[in-house]
């Protein structure tokens, strides 16, 4: 113990004299003595007993280390080191590596600590600049609500004036967001115009942050979620006049509820109506335990903000669908046969609405892409023998597995529009037939006799001043004649018309 404290009694610190000597038995912290002092007493002790300086040049040479300026070694060197070291025997040179390495690797610590607190300290500063200009973006979207609602208040206060309007005023247009101020003469109703709404809603964001891995500095995208104003769709109601109206003009809705939804869609696309002003319309027409069950159904798919009018539209299509239980009645769908006058486009329309109530189907799906060969037929049998003869007969893969009922329905319209060409070109050749027969042909002959007539006396007329082929009144009388004969001709049937324009035909040639 004696030995001991004569040894430290010897060491010095530099600016500082020897360190005095405890005379307490377990030892006394010296008066004065700082953590740096201690730390270069400890170091100067170290590199005289185990030779570090030597230790470090030794390691540096051996193993071509370089040290920053700091004197600091890479943790691949400090690996190597390392491995070394466990490879040595217990003597002061593996004490000396030891130390080293130790004083090395509490350097790397405290470096590898130091850039990570810079970069939370670069990142709090980036984090605080991002909200900053968050609330200046936040101020001025609040300030452009204001001037928004302010041109609102100045529009609504400009409609509320009195005016003295007769009974037959037409009711004044909802105000919009572009909306100006109109007279009584020019005002015009507009139902559920668009506005746009600025809504408090969360937005993902992404941001690139840095950070260090296996002594490697990378790049990685963050998401956050940030507060931020977005413009979003609403609609304004339908007034009570209207869906007081709108209900009174639908079909029974129990009967007819695929045609119901048919005059919703019209009305949908004319006024751009929300879903549910369509549930108003139709409440008025159901019990109420459909209404109730109609108005929870539209509510939950349109959305708290009721926004999500295409769902909202959807949910009425499947409400008016599962309304009226599948029937079937084939007697009523090969009763639907193409009328006199009627095309093929109109006869088309009539066979779907009924094949759609009376086929057992549940929901109005499209039924143009349908390979099916009960629909395909009994549309075939349903046109007119003279169609369907020559669609069977022009496209025999009418029956296929890969044709569709809208490429028929194409195929008949053409057909449709061919016939009717054909027809038309056959009552031009009967008219000019009936021009050129033996009426005509007389009025040739007697052109001799007309000519020898002297002071222009006409034979049909029988005044003076004028021929014949120059009399109005002639010529009037062939003209309600011509127009007679074609109405006649337009009441006959199809098959009257085919016979008798056959019957025209080789007297022309």
């Amino acid at each position: 113990m004696a030995a001991e404290l004569s040894l430290a009694a010897q060491i010095r610190v530099h600016g500082a004299g020897p360190l005095k000597p405890t005379p307490e038995r377990h030892g006394k912290a010296p008066p004065d003595v700082t953590i740096a002092q201690m730390m270069d007493s400890l170091n100067s002790y170290m590199e005289k007993r185990l030779g570090l300086r030597k230790c470090d040049d030794d390691i540096q040479w051996k193993y071509n280390i370089k040290p920053s300026e700091d004197r600091l070694w890479t943790l691949p060197d400090m690996k190597k080191a390392w491995g070394k070291t466990q490879q040595m025997s217990a003597s002061s040179r593996r004490d000396g590596w030891s130390v080293i390495l130790c004083k090395q690797i509490r350097q790397h610590l405290h470096n590898c600590e130091t850039q990570r607190l810079k970069r939370e300290i670069i990142a709090e500063k980036t984090k605080v600049k991002s909200l900053s200009s968050l609330l200046q973006e936040e101020k001025k979207e609040k300030e452009k609500l204001l001037a928004e609602s302010q041109k609102w208040l100045n529009l609504i206060s400009i409609q509320l004036q009195p005016k003295d309007y007769g009974e037959d005023t037409p009711t004044a247009e909802p105000v919009t967001k572009d909306s100006t101020p109109k007279t009584t003469a020019s005002a015009k109703v507009r139902l559920a115009p668009v506005v746009i709404k600025h809504r408090r809603t969360e937005v993902e964001v992404q941001s690139e942050e840095e950070f260090e891995e296996d002594g490697q500095r990378r790049t990685r995208t963050v998401t956050k979620k940030v507060k931020r104003y977005i413009p979003c769709k609403t609609y304004q109601p339908a007034t009570p006049e209207q869906i007081d109206k709108w209900s009174k003009d639908l079909p029974d809705v129990y009967k007819q509820p695929r045609k119901s939804w048919q005059v919703l869609e019209r009305l949908r696309k004319i006024y751009t109506l929300h879903p549910l002003d369509a549930a108003m319309i139709l409440n008025l027409n159901l019990r109420d335990s459909d209404q109730k069950k109609l108005n929870e159904s539209v509510e939950t798919m349109v959305g708290e903000s009721q926004d999500n009018i295409d769902t909202g539209w959807e949910a009425v299509r499947t409400f008016l669908c599962e309304l009226k239980r599948a029937e079937i009645n084939w007697a009523k769908i090969t009763a639907c046969m193409q009328k006199v006058g009627e095309s093929v486009a109109e006869y088309e329309e009539r066979f779907t609405q009924i094949w759609l109530e009376h086929a057992g189907l549940n929901d109005g799906d499209d039924l143009s892409k349908d390979t099916g060969m009960p629909l395909k037929t009994a549309f075939m049998n349903g046109l007119k023998p003279e169609i369907s003869k020559a669609l069977k007969v022009r496209y025999d893969d009418w029956d296929g597995v890969g044709t569709a009922f809208n490429q028929v329905v194409d195929w008949s319209a053409r057909i449709e529009r061919t016939q009717d060409a054909k027809l038309r070109a056959l009552q031009s050749n009967a008219l000019r037939y009936k021009k050129t027969g033996p009426e005509h042909k007389d009025l040739k002959g007697r052109r001799h006799d007309l000519n020898k007539t002297r002071g222009g006396h006409c034979y049909y007329c029988h005044k003076q001043g004028h021929w014949s082929k120059e009399c109005k009144i002639r010529l009037r009388d062939q003209s309600e004649n011509d127009n007679d004969l074609d109405r006649k001709f337009q009441q006959l049937t199809e098959e009257q018309k085919r016979t008798l324009l056959k019957a025209v035909e080789p007297q022309e040639n």
